[in-house]
Formats: C-alpha cells, sequence, structure tokens
C-alpha cells in the first residue's frame, strides 16, 4: 500500500507541474496587484499622438480597453498589441468609436508623440478592418504622470539598462468614470470575453478573472481562432481523479488501521 501511494504522488506531482504555469512577472518587484472597484487618478494628464493633452480621467467617459506598454519594446509590448489587435478585428457586437475605446499608454517618458504615431499607424492597420482612428489612441507622458496612472493600475515596473524595462503584461478595461473593472493578462485575447469585459464596463460591474477561459481554449493559428483544449482539459480531469483516488486510498488505509 505505501508503494502504491507514494506511486501516485509521484504522477500527481508530474501531471501538476506539467500543466502549470509560469507568471509573466517572475521578478519579485515586478508585480501586477489588481486594483478593481478602484479609479484612475483625476489629476493624470497625457498626450496623444498628435500632440494633444489630455486629462485621462476625463476622457475616459466610456468602456475603454488600456495596453500599459512602451514604445520602443521588442518583445512582449508588440506581442501584447498585436494580440489586441487581432482581437479587435474580430469584436462584431461593439462598435469602436461608440461603444468602447482603446488606449494604449507608454511608462517610458522617454516616449515621444511621433513615436507613438508611427506605432500607432502599424497596430491600426493589423486590425484587418476599417477601426476609427480616433477610437485608439496611443498616449505618452512624463515620469510623474506616468507614475500615478500606473500606481493606480497596481501595475510595477523596472528599468533594464538604457532602453528595456521588465514588467507585466495586460490590458486593464475601464468603466466610463475611470473605475478598474478588470484585468485581461497575456497576449491573446478571447473576442467573446473582450465583449464580455466591454459590456460589464458599460454597467460599471466588476468582471471575473479569464484564467479559466484561457486555461481551457487555445489560439489555433491554423484556423486563426480559438479551439476547445481538450488535451489540457482532459489532464486536469486525471490530476483530479488521481488526487481523488489518492484521498480515497488514504481515508481507506486509516479505517483498516484502525480497524474498522
Amino acid at each position: 500500500m505505501p508503494r502504491i501511494i507514494l506511486l501516485l504522488l509521484l504522477l500527481l506531482s508530474t501531471a501538476s507541474a506539467a500543466f502549470g504555469h509560469e507568471s509573466t512577472a517572475s521578478k519579485a518587484n515586478i508585480v501586477l496587484t489588481e486594483k478593481l472597484g478602484q479609479y484612475i487618478p483625476a489629476d493624470v494628464v497625457f498626450v496623444d499622438e498628435n500632440g494633444k493633452r489630455i486629462n485621462l480621467k476625463n476622457f475616459i467617459n466610456k468602456p475603454t480597453i488600456i495596453a500599459p506598454v512602451y514604445f520602443s519594446c521588442t518583445h512582449e509590448c508588440p506581442m501584447l498589441l498585436s494580440g489586441l489587435a487581432r482581437a479587435l478585428g474580430q469584436l462584431e457586437l461593439v462598435r469602436p468609436g461608440k461603444d468602447y475605446q482603446v488606449l494604449a499608454i507608454s511608462f517610458d517618458e522617454n516616449d515621444t508623440p511621433a513615436v507613438a504615431r508611427d506605432k500607432k499607424r502599424n497596430y491600426i492597420a493589423a486590425i484587418g478592418k476599417p477601426f476609427p482612428g480616433d477610437a485608439w489612441k496611443f498616449l505618452t507622458g512624463d515620469a510623474v504622470d506616468i507614475k500615478k496612472f500606473t500606481d493606480s493600475i497596481g501595475f510595477q515596473f523596472q528599468r533594464d539598462g538604457d532602453h528595456d524595462f521588465s514588467h507585466p503584461v495586460t490590458l486593464v478595461v475601464v468603466a466610463p468614470g475611470g473605475k478598474i473593472v478588470r484585468y485581461l493578462e497575456g497576449i491573446t485575447f478571447l473576442p467573446f470575453e473582450m465583449t464580455m469585459a466591454l459590456n460589464e464596463a458599460a454597467q460599471g460591474r466588476i468582471g471575473t478573472t479569464r484564467q479559466v477561459l484561457m486555461y481551457c481554449f487555445s489560439y489555433d493559428p491554423l484556423k486563426k481562432s480559438y479551439v476547445f483544449n481538450i488535451l489540457k482539459v482532459t489532464g486536469t480531469v486525471m490530476v483530479l481523479f488521481v488526487g481523488a483516488f489518492l484521498i480515497y486510498l488514504l481515508k481507506t488505509t486509516k479505517k483498516h488501521r484502525q480497524g474498522i
């Protein structure tokens, strides 16, 4: 009996490791602390790609998707913005500029409106269908306003060298008036989940987490759509079954030892 228990423990440990995942923020001080229900500060000002100053909280007058990025990034940020553009191209039930808007906000104080303008041109084109230019703003700002904003959304980052940053990878969905209602972590986004988040933001309602959806679905680059990941779900069921069977064996062994 002890050998069976040890074998099951080993199997459970191996399966759990196989289906686990590593956090995108591996360093202790690179943290995303969700601030659901809290608000963007009223005094934060950024500059859009055309050089126009924008009071961020006042500007958020409709459901808004915010992407905290920096425009010189060559790693996670382009993947995040590309994943966002791909999802925006698949949204059917909400209208950009009317039902929602998008903001890419740089947390690098060295980024300029000219750089933001170039990046905007590329990602608007990546959506793959007509998209109003005013519905996706690319914003830059100074270090003081950047810190106020990133602190308000629980986004902690650090500079690595002269040009790079270590940072979480996430979108933040905000209701009209600046209330934070949902975080969408990662670089791929389910269109129906994004639609749900925007509808929740329209109602000012705090949304649920996305881990279950992202765990059960995977993006198929050949089909260019999300598909149910039967292998991952089956593996999870197996882990749960092994765990339940292990608990049963332990309880049975204990009863036998007690002479029941």
